[in-house]
């Protein structure tokens, strides 16, 4: 499956490469701006290699490093998280997600599929399929831990609520509407609003 790292070592060496490369040009030149010429330069691979591990070409590139972007932003989210106080746990979530989308700016489109379609590849509805389930599952950790900390609102639409919050203002950021120091100004409102919301958060909490 084009999404999954090849077992073979040389495979998923060219793999490897191809995402790479594929992350900085998509970043740099955007999704329509990058080419394979451009992507078997960037990593140093023949086209040939590219076609022999993403079938469909640069739309399978795409795909792939969306899915190797949502399985580094589960793990960074799902990591052991050293607090026992359960608001803590939250603002630590929070903290996690933030600091995934400040050191990924190019994350919020790839896990979207903002610029690929289904019609394009197979591979893109696989993406979306997995995609979904990860992020629904982060969702559902996420909810848990608000629960445990106890609300006074709905705890699902709370953590919601701040994820489409946060989602937005990094959005804002990348369309270049608003500067990084505001982008960081939003974020903290959004994170101080939600524990706000904890019925066990204290004002250090906060």
């Amino acid at each position: 499956m084009v999404l999954d790292t090849p077992t073979d070592k040389r495979k998923r060496r060219t793999h490897n490469a191809v995402l790479d490369a594929g992350q900085k040009l998509f970043l740099r030149h955007g999704y329509r701006g990058t080419t394979i010429e451009m992507l078997t330069a960037a990593a140093d691979v023949a086209v040939s290699s590219i076609y022999a591990n993403f079938g469909a070409g640069k739309v399978d590139v795409y795909a792939a490093l969306a899915w190797r972007t949502a399985l580094t932003h589960v793990e960074q989210m799902s990591a052991p998280i050293d607090a026992v106080d359960p608001v803590r746990v939250v603002a630590e979530f929070l903290d996690r997600y933030i600091a995934f989308h400040r050191e990924n700016p190019l994350a919020l489109r790839l896990l979207a599929l903002t610029d690929v379609d289904k019609s394009e590849s197979v591979s893109v509805g696989e993406a979306k399929n997995r995609i979904d389930t990860a992020l629904g599952e982060l969702i559902d950790s996420v909810t848990r831990a608000v629960e445990n900390a106890g609300t006074d609102v709905v705890p699902r639409a709370l953590v919601l609520n701040a994820w489409a919050a946060m989602n937005g203002a990094v959005s804002l950021r990348q369309r270049r509407i608003v500067d990084q120091p505001m982008l960081d100004a939003m974020l903290a409102i959004t994170r101080a609003d939600m524990l706000r919301h904890l019925t066990g958060a204290s004002d250090e909490n906060r």
